[in-house]
């Protein structure tokens, strides 16, 4: 256990989420990449943009609280953020998951595109697991 442990650090887990989920929600918002396309194929519409572009931008806040997390708490506190954010994603998965129905919604369909982040979101919640007896 002890070696996973080593591996699972919630520092390093928070910051690597967090930048990459920066970076991806950046792009997305900036439309870099086509979100809308991506979740409602060719035939988009504006809404459609407006929604991925919204979603986006309530991730980058969640991607800077893991960054600030990962940088500047430490211990107990920063095992218990880890925890906190990604079970909240994974619960945010399933309810996205069940809202998606049968809507051919990109995003749920393919796993290419959901798969990712919710490995991160497991890593996220193992680590500060692993971590809750920390000083």
């Amino acid at each position: 256990m002890d070696g996973i442990k080593r591996f699972m650090q919630p520092k390093w887990w928070l910051t690597g989420v967090g930048a990459l989920f920066t970076l991806m929600m950046l792009l997305t918002y900036a439309e870099i990449m086509n979100a809308a396309e991506v979740g409602w194929g060719a035939d988009y519409t504006a809404t459609d943009t407006f929604y991925e572009k919204a979603w986006a931008a309530t991730y980058l806040i969640i991607a800077i609280i893991c960054l600030v997390s990962g940088q500047f708490i430490e211990g107990r506190s920063q095992a218990i953020l880890a925890m906190t954010i990604g079970g909240g994603n994974i619960l945010n998965f399933i309810l996205v998951f069940l809202a998606a129905g049968d809507l051919g919604y990109g995003f749920t369909e393919d796993p290419v595109n959901w798969a990712p982040p919710m490995i991160m979101a497991a890593g996220l919640l193992l680590s500060g697991y692993l971590h809750l007896d920390d000083e």
